[in-house]
């Protein structure tokens, strides 16, 4: 019982620490904080491609749009869309999130689920296993 205990205190540590660690990777601190500001039209004032590899070598050209767009303040803010996809092309509009401490912050990105709620979802999920292996565990011994 003592083993199962320890086991499930150790995995619900790691899954706390692991959903924290993916929040901060794909950025979820920096995103809600522009999803819960202000939106504005942003301009497409250029578009930059780069040549990258994707995980098998296989080149694949990115691009990375940039974004002009005026705050509720009127200060101007241009900035490099590196995490959405974006169909625009230069001279066209796409709604912007910011927040408005940080405009310079902002993205193009839609708000989606995971990325609002992962820091969560990961310990939660990663819990429920801890829970039901930590259970078979004190089962068998």
């Amino acid at each position: 019982m003592a083993v199962a205990v320890v086991y499930f205190l150790v995995a619900l540590s790691a899954a706390v620490f692991f959903g924290r660690a993916l929040d901060r990777q794909l950025q979820g601190p920096r995103l809600r904080s522009a999803w819960d500001g202000l939106t504005a039209e942003a301009r497409c004032t250029g578009v930059r491609t780069e040549e990258i590899q994707d995980p098998e070598g296989v080149p694949v050209t990115q691009s990375h749009h940039m974004l002009e767009f005026r705050t509720t303040g009127g200060r101007t803010v241009s900035f490099e869309e590196r995490q959405a996809r974006l169909d625009v092309k230069r001279g066209e509009f796409v709604t912007v999130y910011y927040a408005e401490d940080a405009p310079e912050s902002a993205t193009a990105r839609t708000p989606s689920f995971a990325p609002r709620h992962i820091r969560v979802l990961a310990p939660a999920v990663g819990g429920v296993i801890a829970l039901v292996t930590a259970v078979v565990l004190a089962g068998v011994l």
